[in-house]
């Protein structure tokens, strides 16, 4: 439960950011004449709040709230289960760590 509230509160806390930064490599594909001209992602944060709100900068936080959620909970749960089986194979402290990570994360 856990892994899913901390995947899913840093999903949208996040989104803001990914938001700007997936617009503004939008915006350099568009033809020049269509193109918004952020200059940052400061400005494209502006930008987004000016015309579309504040609630603007959720736009895309549920699909990627879900998605997080589950990755949190997969890698959790995969690094809990090799720590556990690493451990009954002899290994310990960073090498445990470097390990369980390095599974959970494959």
């Amino acid at each position: 439960l856990c892994a899913l509230a901390a995947g899913g509160i840093a999903a949208v806390v996040g989104n803001p950011a990914d938001l700007s930064l997936v617009r503004m490599q939008a915006d350099s594909m568009l033809p020049p004449a269509e193109r918004r001209g952020y200059s940052s992602v400061v400005s494209a944060l502006l930008s987004i709040v000016k015309h579309e709100g504040p609630l603007g900068l959720l736009k895309g936080a549920g699909p990627t709230a879900t998605r997080a959620m589950g990755l949190n909970l997969g890698m959790l749960g995969g690094n809990t289960e090799a720590k556990k089986h690493l451990k009954q194979a002899g290994l310990e402290g960073n090498a445990l760590i470097f390990s369980a990570s390095a599974i959970a994360g494959f």
